[in-house]
Parts: C-alpha cells; structure tokens; sequence
C-alpha cells in the first residue's frame, strides 16, 4: 500500500509538471524544459509539442526566420547571423531569392531580413548597396561585415549564407 501511494505521488508530479510546460509562453517553456527531460514520462509527452523549441534553447539560438527588416530584429541576441537582403518587389532576381527563401531552410541561429530596396535609402548608403538582390551580413548593432550581390547568382539559402560569411 505504502508503494502505491510513492508511484500515484511520482504521477501526480509528472502531470504537474506536464500541465505546467503545456500552459506556458514559449519563452517560458524553454526553462522547464531541462527539468522535464529528467523524467521519462514528462519527455515522451511533451516531445512532439516542445522539440522545435526545446533545440534552440539548448543551443542559445533563435528558430532560422526570413522576415522583414527591423532594427529590433537585428539587436536579437539569439541570432548568430544576421543578413539583410535588398530586395525590391520590381525585380526578378530578388523573387527569385524570395522564393529560394521562403522553400529553402534558414538554419537555428540565423536570420534573413527583408529590406525594401526602394525605400530605405538611408540603409542602402550605410551599407552601400548599389543593386537590388544584394546580401549584407551585418552585427548585433548592425554594422555591415560582409557585402555579398547576388545578381545572376546561385538562388538559396546555402549560396547565401556561404557568401556572407
């Protein structure tokens, strides 16, 4: 009898515990995440829900993203590679990039941000960008590390990051 009630308090635990990862924010989920590995039951649950987010956060990288500029975007600290693309909507070559993106695969810890080549002007000087479909690898506080064209240039993500490096 003593028995029984260790085993239904271990389940009672385990449930807690699950019930507590599963009504959290995504940033708080990251953090319950090392407890719950410990015990088998918990990790079997919650595998299939937390395991895309449950990488990242043991690496200390952000989910590979495409999305637009910001600076904010940029200041992530979860992104080890930050690379504006200079895309103007006019223009085949950037759809064609946009669209290697969009079906390709932005690696954990990388970004791509979308930079309207028409209208940031003050960007494509800082950066000096002369031509839509240009890649600028930049830092956390957005200094410009490595320009790469694209131009009549090999369309996806691995050409890009390769280029930018």
């Amino acid at each position: 009898m003593h028995m029984n009630s260790r085993i239904v308090a271990a389940l009672a635990l385990v449930c807690l515990v699950a019930a507590g990862c599963g009504s959290t924010d995504a940033d708080s989920a990251e953090e319950p995440a090392a407890p719950a590995a410990s015990s088998t039951s918990a990790t079997t649950e919650s595998t299939p829900a937390e395991t895309p987010a449950e990488a990242p956060a043991e690496e200390g990288a952000c989910e590979g993203r495409y999305s637009d500029y910001s600076e904010a975007a940029v200041a992530e600290e979860c992104y080890t590679d930050t690379i504006l693309f200079f895309h103007a909507s006019w223009c085949p070559e950037c759809r064609g990039f946009e669209e290697a993106i969009k079906s390709g695969d932005v690696p954990d810890g990388a970004q791509i941000l979308k930079v309207d080549y028409d209208t940031a002007t003050d960007l494509r000087k800082k950066h000096e960008v002369t031509i839509q479909s240009t890649f600028v690898r930049v830092d956390s506080s957005g200094e410009p590390v490595k320009l790469w064209s694209g131009y009549g240039e090999d369309k996806s993500v691995d050409a890009i990051l390769e280029n930018t490096q």
